[in-house]
């Protein structure tokens, strides 16, 4: 219960972008785990060399999380300060974790307008490009930098929330605020998006629907399995969740991300918004992570938020896409590790 406890309060902070954490970093190291145990040998064999003596697939998971917010500071890391001293490739690095799709958009490849040339799926696959050896000379990048942030990616897609997104419409029908899902009427009404649901309120308060799903339903599985650490949860996804034949991924190795893209599009339409409802608009002041009220040129920042309702079984039903997700992700890691490394 204390580890529940610390969770949700490392959780209960101010409205983040779509970018805050996704799984936080169980979920993440849990990906990393069940993709170490499913590579093959040459794989294993190739990633050694990459990394340093002691890291692995979990512990370098979360990496591309810690440096979101140093760019422009020093690291005793030469390839993590490289990173960071390279601000105008990577100042805007946070923006490569998650894309915003409208909930109705049929696919990737189709929803035009929403894509940028630096959203997940286009770091993806610069990530795997240079793995395979051909760097992109706008994101340069370090072998073992790219592997990192792969890895991390990786985990970041099949969030939901990472890559379906609703659009916030306050004057929809019978004058009600409410979640649009349809490409056309959005880009027609230039809606705002609710930033990957960290602007939809669950408790009346701050709890945004993101960060539940980032932290409360891994911590749910968790406890639900009886599996204390990521470790041993990794394991045992790995052991219990048989891999479905829509896990495998076809076509040539650059189309592989838009599918998984479109996948948790598909799923953040039918599971993640499903019986979410908005019930009412307000102003809030931005708080730090210590409490504090954030300052811009002497004021606090405000934010505009949306307090919603959802389904009483919402977390039960959800707690078991996520056990999906993770074991789906780390199965999918595996398979593109594989197709890098084992040539």
């Amino acid at each position: 219960m204390k580890r529940l406890v610390s969770i949700l309060l490392t959780a209960f902070i101010l409205i983040a972008p779509s970018s805050a954490f996704a799984w936080g970093d169980d979920g993440h190291q849990t990906v990393g785990k069940i993709a170490s145990l499913r590579i093959k040998p040459r794989t294993a064999q190739q990633i050694s060399q990459i990394l340093k003596p002691g890291e692995t697939l979990a512990n370098i998971a979360t990496w591309a999380d810690s440096v979101k917010e140093r760019v422009g500071k020093t690291d005793p890391d030469p390839d993590t300060n490289s990173f960071l001293q390279d601000i105008a490739h990577n100042e805007k690095n946070r923006e490569w974790h998650y894309d915003d799709l409208p909930l109705n958009c049929k696919n990737y490849q189709t929803c035009t307008g929403f894509t940028p040339d630096n959203d997940i799926v286009h770091m993806l696959n610069i990530c795997i490009r240079t793995l395979q050896g051909y760097p992109d000379p706008d994101h340069p990048l370090s072998q073992r930098n790219a592997l990192k942030l792969l890895v991390h990616f990786l985990g970041d897609i099949h969030q939901p929330l990472h890559v379906g997104c609703g659009f916030i419409d306050v004057n929809g029908p019978n004058r009600k605020i409410v979640i649009a899902r349809d490409p056309a009427l959005i880009k027609q009404k230039n809606l705002p998006s609710d930033r990957g649901a960290n602007q939809l309120i669950i408790n009346n308060d701050r709890r945004n629907l993101h960060s539940f799903w980032d932290f409360d339903l891994v911590t749910s599985l968790m406890l639900a399995t009886d599996k204390q650490t990521s470790d041993i949860l990794g394991q045992y996804l790995k052991e219990t969740v048989k891999p479905k034949s829509s896990w495998n991924t076809h076509g040539p190795i650059g189309t592989w991300a838009a599918q998984w893209a479109t996948d948790s599009l598909h799923l953040s339409r039918d599971s993640t918004y499903k019986s979410v409802n908005i019930i009412r608009q307000r102003t809030i002041t931005v708080m730090t992570r210590n409490g504090q009220p954030v300052m811009r040129d002497g004021q606090p920042v405000t934010d505009v938020v949306y307090d919603v309702t959802r389904a009483p079984n919402y977390e039960a039903v959800n707690r078991e896409v996520v056990r999906e997700q993770l074991a789906k992700a780390g199965f999918r890691l595996a398979e593109l590790l594989d197709a890098i490394y084992s040539q």
